[in-house]
């Protein structure tokens, strides 16, 4: 029986949650708490759960405070994070992904919705099969030496190819993205010579503050991808949550991108092989994409379909860097990446890429 902590300050919520993981066999909620601290006195009394459900802003010590003392603690217990759509609850809830909650799921405006029963209980399930996670990342350590798997010759796919006219790279990223993109998006340089679009799977109201903390970090601007706007040269484009994102042909050269409120697909908005399907009709030729940890396998299809009349190289993360192994996994499964690389070296095989081949 998997045992599970409810950290909220809202007596209702932790009823509706309450009611939701009792509701599932093999799940039992442990325990309750309406504030850190409590959670701190269970942990510190010997009690260890299988999942932490933690709110943000609470009285006495908030989930920031909670997620720091586990930290300091070196505790490995996964914390997912249940988030109002707030201004203030969003931006934290960036700090609390990098301080090694593994997800969010947003909370509902009133009545707990099937969709929000459905999401909390995939990605409760999603922490059972969690490596054991470190919190803490101690200041000095021996690191190994990334790896690199490389699974196509890439000359076979990249020859004749000299201009950098008509290139385009992509991030698709899911369970563990918001940390992972952390690695990657700030090693792209100001003079990429080509735009950047990011899909991570998050709800509306979200991705502007994961842009504005990627942009805080990163050579390149980063922004929320607006209706409308034309695709430039050294800029990062965060797919907008709780919409469809495609890149629509202006003229020959130019391109711009199309921020609809459509229906999910396989559950997802954004979804990544909406993205990738849109540039089939797109002039970009060269397309560089790195396929980030995460659950499913959105983004596969789309490359699928692009590599059969595009120039294409796809970068996977290694199960081992991953947080959840499952977007990298079905794209190597489906013969659609060329190399495969621990998350530190993604960055650097995409850009050495496009170097060689005139991106």
């Amino acid at each position: 029986m998997k045992k599970i902590l409810i950290v909220d300050d809202s007596a209702l919520m932790r009823r509706v949650m309450s009611d939701i993981i009792s509701s599932e066999p093999g799940m039992t909620v442990a325990n309750t708490a309406d504030n850190g601290s409590i959670a701190v006195r269970y942990l510190e009394s010997g009690k260890r759960y299988d999942c932490i459900l933690l709110d943000i802003n609470m009285p006495k010590m908030d989930g920031i405070g909670f997620l720091t003392y586990i930290n300091e603690k070196r505790i490995t217990i996964p914390v997912l994070v249940v988030s109002s759509i707030a201004s203030q609850s969003t931006k934290e809830t960036m700090r609390a992904l990098e301080l090694g909650a593994y997800d969010f799921v947003k909370k509902p405006d009133g009545v707990a919705t099937s969709e929000f029963k459905d999401q909390l209980l995939q990605k409760v399930k999603c922490a059972f099969g969690l490596k054991p996670l470190s919190y803490h990342e101690p200041t000095i350590r021996r690191q190994p030496e990334p790896r690199v798997f490389k699974l196509v010759q890439r000359s076979q796919r990249w020859q004749g190819t000299s201009s950098s006219r008509g290139t385009i790279l992509f991030i698709a990223s899911s369970t563990g993205g918001p940390k992972a993109l952390q690695s990657v998006v700030p090693r792209f340089p100001k003079n990429i010579g080509c735009p950047i679009v990011v899909v991570q799977h998050m709800p509306e109201g979200f991705t502007n503050s994961l842009a504005e903390r990627l942009n805080e970090m990163s050579q390149c601007q980063v922004k929320e991808a607006a209706d409308g706007e034309t695709l430039q040269n050294g800029v990062v484009y965060v797919a907008k949550g709780g919409y469809q994102l495609r890149a629509e042909t202006k003229n020959l050269n130019e391109h711009s991108l199309a921020v609809r409120k459509e229906e999910p697909r396989g559950g997802l908005r954004p979804c990544a092989d909406i993205f990738l399907e849109s540039l089939l009709n797109s002039s970009y030729q060269r397309i560089f994409c790195g396929i980030l940890t995460g659950m499913g396998s959105d983004g596969t299809k789309g490359l699928i379909q692009l590599k059969q009349c595009k120039k294409v190289y796809t970068v996977g993360q290694s199960e081992e860097s991953c947080v959840v192994y499952g977007m990298p996994r079905a794209a190597v499964k489906a013969g659609v990446v060329d190399e495969v690389a621990d998350l530190q070296k993604v960055a650097d095989l995409l850009i050495a890429a496009m170097q060689q081949n005139g991106g």
